[in-house]
């Protein structure tokens, strides 16, 4: 990608930024991170609710969100807590508790990444800590010791106003404004090679040595992956791995079933998997529409190209909308 100086303005990009403060803890030496601007709303079990995770009693501060964090775990700290957290069924607390310190500290450097790109580049991200709950599901999936290659336990997000074209220049802008870190800033784009549909470009960075995933999206992309993610909080959140939609009976169930009863629940689960079918078609819309507009930006048929793949996320969501 050619390397430009374009600002904010050129690019369309528009966002909000979130954080955290932070400060001394003169008692045990170690940073202290004020929760309340990462949107954390997690309450109660921190395995299963909130969007971040919930600081358990034993590591609560002086305040609500005070969490003293110890000195960053290792590689290979990480990779055995990644095994402990997926063994012999529920986590230990402890282990939990250990997992918190850790995210707590990314979210410190994500603050700190944040305010160097809104300063550098004059753009302001959303962003966001993984939770737990989505942690445990990806280590039971992947393996336990995948933990330490995590690379978006830490994460912005910046959706422009631009085509692909603007956003390569944006992404070239983070690579330059990460590239003094010991580990040089890594670009993902999934454009090539959409996954399960979902198209973007990563940025990853290191700021402190610590992975941060800086998504880059166009409106059209971001529209697609909202209603998808709708899409699988209504059919299953397995779809967004290829998976088909989950079922809700048991075969010894659909076998008692009278005919016509059967007839509805497996006509149900059709639609769920045509629904995934189409969110595959929109995307390989949106994707030509994005090509086209880069290489033909003067081809009178690009505003009738944007008309249809704008009317079938419409089609699309409205459909979501019934499930």
């Amino acid at each position: 990608m050619r390397s430009t100086t374009a600002g904010p303005e050129a690019l369309g990009i528009s966002g909000q930024a979130v954080g955290s403060t932070t400060r001394k803890n003169p008692r045990r030496g170690a940073r202290a991170v004020e929760w309340g601007g990462l949107e954390n709303r997690c309450a109660g079990n921190p395995c299963t609710e909130g969007s971040n995770p919930s600081p358990s009693a034993a590591v609560v501060a002086t305040t609500r969100y005070n969490w003293f964090v110890s000195e960053p775990l290792s590689k290979s700290q990480i990779e055995r807590l990644g095994v402990r957290l997926t063994k012999d069924g529920r986590p230990a607390d402890a282990d939990l508790e250990l997992l918190h310190d850790m995210l707590a500290d990314y979210s410190e450097v994500l603050s700190e990444a944040i305010i160097r790109v809104r300063d550098g580049l004059g753009v302001a991200p959303t962003s966001r800590i993984k939770n737990t709950g989505t942690i445990l599901e990806k280590l039971d999936r992947h393996g336990g010791s995948w933990l330490k290659s995590l690379q978006d336990l830490a994460g912005m997000r910046i959706v422009g106003e631009f085509d692909r074209a603007g956003q390569d220049a944006l992404v070239d802008q983070l690579v330059e404004l990460f590239a003094d870190e010991v580990r040089k800033p890594k670009v993902v784009d999934r454009r090539a090679e959409p996954t399960h549909g979902y198209s973007a470009v990563h940025v990853i960075v290191f700021p402190q040595g610590r992975p941060i995933e800086i998504q880059v999206r166009t409106p059209w992309q971001h529209e697609w992956a909202e209603m998808f993610e709708k899409l699988a909080d209504r059919v299953g959140r397995n779809i967004r791995y290829g998976e088909p939609p989950s079922v809700w009976w048991s075969n010894a169930e659909l076998e008692e079933m009278s005919d016509p009863s059967r007839d509805v629940v497996l006509s149900s689960y059709e639609l769920r998997r045509v629904m995934v079918d189409l969110a595959q078609s929109v995307a390989g819309m949106i994707d030509a529409l994005e090509i086209a507009e880069v290489l033909a930006p003067s081809d009178p048929a690009i505003a009738g190209y944007r008309a249809d793949v704008q009317a079938a996320l419409v089609s699309f969501r409205e459909r979501v909308e019934r499930l």
